[in-house]
Formats: structure tokens, C-alpha cells, sequence
């Protein structure tokens, strides 16, 4: 028998066999040149006892005709959900330009990192805006907010359920609430708590019609909830 041959061919053998493993390696993505890349890492879970969130609006956010404003509006309901207190900076009969002249102010006093905002309804009612006007302050509203480093969750506005004037108020109401999601939710990339498509009038007050009942507030608080729980840049 040649020996150098069978030192040969066991050679080559050893050298099929070591190939092989290699590309097996590299065709289960062990190698850098090939296979999917690792997946990152999920994003931390949102973590509240980090964040300070205030609320900005009218007597909705101050919780007016709620049983008690004071535990069954959606801020302390919200405060509740989250386990930690949401300052609540409603002004009754306030318009969204009174919201943005205080704007400042509440920053730099509260620092906070998330700002809700529901504004608009006593300017549909009292002194309406066209709805150019509206979205001017309100992204006046944003982008301060943004310049302080905080992160703004705008809400669409809530059913007026007056009987004698619910059609207008509903056009002037379906106006603002479009200029909301189209230029502050898809131009500007602000989240939205979309209050109006959970609303119906069964939500609201049945002696004003323009204020929540507690069952109202309970879903708004529910909406502002799941927004801060679930989206992962915050």
C-alpha cells in the first residue's frame, strides 16, 4: 500500500470535513459575513416614578360635574392608574390662549416631562376661532412644550350634546378635532388622545351637555393611561 497516498487522501477528508463545519457555521449566522443579525434589545418599560406630568385645560380637566372633581375627574383617576400624582392645572372657562399665555410660567415652575393638553372647548362655545386661528395656538402649545424638553399629548375635544345647538357645535367641534390629528398628530408628530372617538353623549353631563359624567372621566382617564403606559419613545 502507498502510504503518502493514504496520508493524502486523509488529509483531503480532514479538510471536507472541517470546510463543511465552517459553512454550517456561517450559514446559521455565527459568522460576521452572513446570516440575520440579533434583534436589539427591547426599549426599558416605562417607568412613572421617573416622570412628572401636569394637565392643561379647562373645567373638564378640573373635573366640573364629575360627583367629586376632586377624586372622580380624569385627573385624579388618572393620578390612580399610574400610582403617582398628575398636577392638575385646569381653569375653568379657560380658552386655549389662556392655556398658551400661562404656558411658560407652568414649565418653568413645574418642569414637567409629559403635558397633557385638552383645549377648545370654550372657544367653540363662547368665541369661536376659525379653526386656523385654533391650530396656531395650539402649535404655539407644542413646540414650546417641546422647547422644554417635555413631552406633549394632545387630546382631541369632547361632544357638545346640547339639544338645540348640537349641530353647530358638533361642525365647529369635527373642524378642530381634524386640524388636531392632521397637522398636530401627522405634521408634527404629536401623540393624540383621540377622546373623540371613544365619546358618545351617554358621556356626558345630560344638565350642560358639554361636561363629562363620572363614566367620561373614568374613560379618559383609561386613554391618557394606555398612551403613557404603551408608547415606547416616553
Amino acid at each position: 500500500m502507498n502510504l503518502t497516498r493514504v496520508k493524502k487522501q486523509g488529509n483531503i477528508f480532514s479538510w471536507i470535513i472541517i470546510s463543511s463545519f465552517i459553512f454550517l457555521i456561517l450559514s446559521c449566522g455565527g459568522g460576521s459575513g452572513g446570516g440575520t443579525p440579533a434583534p436589539p434589545p427591547p426599549p426599558p418599560p416605562p417607568n412613572p416614578s421617573t416622570w412628572k406630568v401636569i394637565a392643561l385645560g379647562d373645567s373638564i380637566t378640573v373635573g366640573y360635574s364629575a360627583d367629586d372633581p376632586h377624586s372622580e375627574g380624569y385627573v385624579p383617576k388618572l393620578s390612580r392608574l399610574l400610582g403617582k400624582n398628575v398636577i392638575n392645572l385646569g381653569i375653568s372657562g379657560a380658552h386655549t390662549i389662556d392655556v398658551a399665555n400661562n404656558l411658560v410660567r407652568n414649565l418653568e415652575k413645574y418642569h414637567p416631562t409629559h403635558v397633557l393638553v385638552l383645549i377648545g372647548a370654550n372657544d367653540v362655545e363662547e368665541n369661536p376661532y376659525d379653526v386656523n386661528h385654533y391650530i396656531e395656538i395650539m402649535k404655539y402649545i407644542v413646540n414650546t412644550i417641546r422647547a422644554y424638553k417635555a413631552v406633549p399629548i394632545v387630546a382631541t375635544l369632547t361632544p357638545f350634546c346640547h339639544e338645540k345647538w348640537e349641530p353647530f357645535y358638533e361642525k365647529n367641534i369635527n373642524d378642530r378635532n381634524a386640524a388636531i390629528r392632521s397637522v398636530l398628530g401627522q405634521e408634527m408628530k404629536v401623540t393624540i388622545a383621540d377622546m373623540a372617538k371613544t365619546f358618545t353623549c351617554d358621556m356626558m353631563d345630560r344638565h350642560g351637555g358639554n361636561h363629562p359624567n363620572d363614566w367620561g372621566y373614568d374613560v379618559m382617564a383609561h386613554v391618557w393611561y394606555n398612551i403613557l403606559i404603551t408608547n415606547p419613545k416616553y
